[in-house]
């Protein structure tokens, strides 16, 4: 009988610190995936840094021509330890409609996307406070509000999250215990999901910008026409989780935007308090916030994959609505320089500014290396 129990909590003893010796070894192995949530996680290293060159700011990255922010003024520049200079917050609607190539091209800075499929805002104020304890603050941070909708409960894909964070631990503990014991007890549960795979593809190809690729289809739009109307409401705890990241934020410097995304006009027609809740959320935000209301900036069904989020096509046009009011939260250089040959005209920087601006207006902007704005494939 002694000899039998004494195999038992051998094997038990085996199978436990083999649990612990494998998660570890996974845990370490997917810290280094391009994944962006394990950005966070990992530790930046020096050259993850730009060099700062002779008369710029660290931060700053000159282009051959300086023309495209030649309107708008620059802020005051800052240093900025972490993976970002433009932080993204919110669920899916922000994961898939701020692709960092045209983030960086926009703000002249280093983008960081943490939307997260399904995540209520309750979950974005732990991703913001796990960042900002490891790299400090960001200089701007772009905020989807539309996760105040989400169950404040829902755990999205957070759990992975938790072998590398304990404040993302106890929020997992406090809402799911039966999901918190289980990952304690055998260590290698915490990476059976989906997101392990994801990151496990993500050591052996880059991830490209998270933008969707297809048209909504007609049977989605009819249903969408048939269903009943809505109405929006928000949880206590994701107003305050809002209020929380909002603050916090503009305490360290950071730039604060909150831009509302396209909705598929069917179905906001379905929404009886639409505006009304939106100007509730504008009426919550504290001074200082700049807000961006592009709801009805895309409203051609081409431009939809489904009725919250747009398509790659969708996501260029959104850009061009958001760019005067975006660009000049960021840190394009102001200076231009120009030849009076590369002026349209005018003889004048700001003249070729003008022309450049009226180029991008006619869709051609992407196809010149001095534009306002250039958007790059995302994928």
């Amino acid at each position: 009988m002694y000899r039998l129990l004494a195999c038992i909590a051998l094997i038990l003893a085996t199978v436990t610190a083999m649990d612990r010796i494998l998660a570890s070894a996974l845990g370490d192995l997917l810290l280094r995936s391009n994944d962006r949530f394990m950005a966070i996680y990992r530790p930046v290293e020096p050259e993850d840094v730009p060099a700062a060159k002779p008369g710029t700011q660290p931060h700053e990255q000159p282009a051959p021509l300086m023309v495209k922010a030649a309107l708008a003024p620059a802020p005051a520049a800052r240093p900025t330890r972490g993976p970002a200079d433009v932080l993204v917050l919110g669920n899916s609607r922000a994961d898939n409609h701020f692709p960092v190539s045209a983030l960086r091209d926009m703000t002249c800075g280093r983008a960081l996307n943490l939307g997260m499929g399904g995540a209520p805002t309750v979950l974005s104020a732990l991703l913001w406070e796990d960042y900002v304890e490891r790299h400090g603050a960001p200089r701007l941070l772009i905020l989807e509000p539309t996760g105040l909708v989400d169950n404040p409960h829902d755990l999205a894909d957070l759990p992975l999250l938790a072998y590398y964070s304990p404040r993302i631990d106890a929020f997992v503990r406090q809402e799911n215990r039966e999901l918190w014991m289980a990952n304690h007890a055998f260590h290698l549960m915490t990476f059976n999901n989906n997101q392990t795979m994801r990151l496990v593809a993500g050591l052996l190809k880059p991830a490209d910008d998270r933008t969707l690729v297809g048209v909504i289809p007609e049977p989605l739009k009819a249903q969408l026409a048939a269903a009943p109307e809505e109405t929006m409401t928000a949880a206590d705890a994701n107003w305050q989780a809002m209020d929380r990241i909002i603050r916090s934020a503009q305490a360290q410097g950071t730039r604060v935007a909150v831009v509302i995304t396209p909705y598929f006009p069917t179905y906001a027609g379905k929404l009886k308090n639409f505006d009304a809740f939106f100007a509730e959320l504008k009426s919550r935000l504290p001074a200082g916030v700049t807000v961006i209301d592009a709801r009805r900036a895309v409203d051609k069904d081409e431009l939809f994959m489904d009725a919250l989020h747009i398509n790659e096509d969708g996501v260029r046009a959104m850009f061009t609505a958001l760019e005067p009011q975006l660009r000049p939260l960021g840190n394009c250089p102001v200076e231009a320089i120009a030849s009076l040959t590369a002026a349209k005209g005018t003889g004048t920087a700001a003249g070729m500014a003008t022309g450049l601006a009226a180029d991008f207006a006619r869709g051609k902007g992407g196809a010149r290396e001095d534009a306002p704005f250039r958007f790059h494939p995302f994928h």
